[in-house]
């Protein structure tokens, strides 16, 4: 009976944990929401609080003025963080596998060049050359899909991890006269959905939060991103306050640059937190596969 107890006890001592940890990550989540739709003149003099004293929908008004170039801007962004990320890892898992197969007579020689760029960097200048004048990606969709589309440290994961699957499978496919593309697509993949899901993720999440791309190479607001077209917002909000404060102009509105923020915020990341719950079950194997570059 002790020890059934104290079983009990460290169950509900986890629980406890959890529950906290699980309030810490929420909470600011919350406090996000709240003041994106709090009165700005509220933040201001009482700060922050869990519940707005003065409900309003003035920032998102401002953002929504607008609408269709912010969902211009999301098809952006969702071509440039799904469609560049799930050709990235298709093309990351090719190399993986073709680095896993033993009798692959340049696996060292490709293996020694991706270690070097892990390393060695050429810098955002010579980058930016070699794809505005070389492959001339500038101002064009193209360089969301191309650009960045190789990771050498996500190629030795793909490898790590195809390395340690069975031979027999292989082996049995191609006594069946399966060719390699088959052996990959059919055999490899299935066997692999958890590692692929979650660099897949990955890969989506670190797309659709990048606005360096926009800022280098984009100058059709046409082809602008979400993250730097709300930057673009928030920034011109932020002008307009301070040529109020400079230049007072009996009509001009003042707009909510600091629960603008929050909303930009809210705006943001919402399609990842509809996106996350489908990936979830994957990230612990999948991470832990990541965990060894053998």
């Amino acid at each position: 009976m002790k020890k059934v107890s104290k079983r009990k006890e460290s169950t509900w001592f986890i629980h406890i944990i959890f529950a906290v940890y699980m309030l810490i990550c929420i909470v600011p989540f919350l406090l996000l929401v709240a003041v994106s739709f709090s009165n700005e003149n509220d933040v201001l003099t009482y700060g922050y609080s869990l519940i707005p004293k003065n409900f309003t929908t003035e920032a998102y008004k401002y953002i929504l003025s607008d609408l269709s170039t912010l969902l211009r801007a999301y098809g952006v962004t969702g071509v440039y963080a799904i469609g560049g990320a799930v050709l990235s890892i298709v093309i990351m898992a090719a190399m993986g596998y073709t680095l896993a197969r033993p009798h692959f007579i340049f696996k060292k020689f490709l293996s020694i060049v991706l270690i070097i760029t892990m390393f060695f960097n050429g810098g955002l200048v010579p980058t930016y050359i070699i794809n505005t004048q070389v492959f001339h990606l500038g101002n064009s969709m193209w360089i969301y899909i191309l650009n960045g589309m190789v990771a050498a440290y996500t190629v030795f994961v793909f490898r790590t991890f195809f390395a340690q699957l069975p031979v027999s499978l292989i082996e049995a496919a191609e006594l069946d006269g399966a060719s390699e593309l088959q052996v990959l697509t059919q055999v490899i993949v299935p066997l692999s959905t958890a590692v692929i899901a979650t660099y897949t993720f990955m890969g989506v999440v670190s797309r659709w939060n990048d606005f360096t791309v926009t800022m280098y190479y984009i100058q059709d607001t046409k082809l602008y991103t979400l993250q730097y077209l709300l930057q673009q917002i928030l920034n011109e909000a932020t002008f307009l306050n301070e040529l109020k404060k400079t230049m007072p102009i009996s009509d001009m509105v003042a707009v909510p640059s600091e629960t603008l923020k929050y909303a930009m915020c809210v705006l943001a990341s919402g399609p990842m937190l509809v996106i996350f719950p489908f990936f979830q079950k994957y990230f612990s194997k999948g991470m832990v596969a990541g965990a060894v570059k053998g």
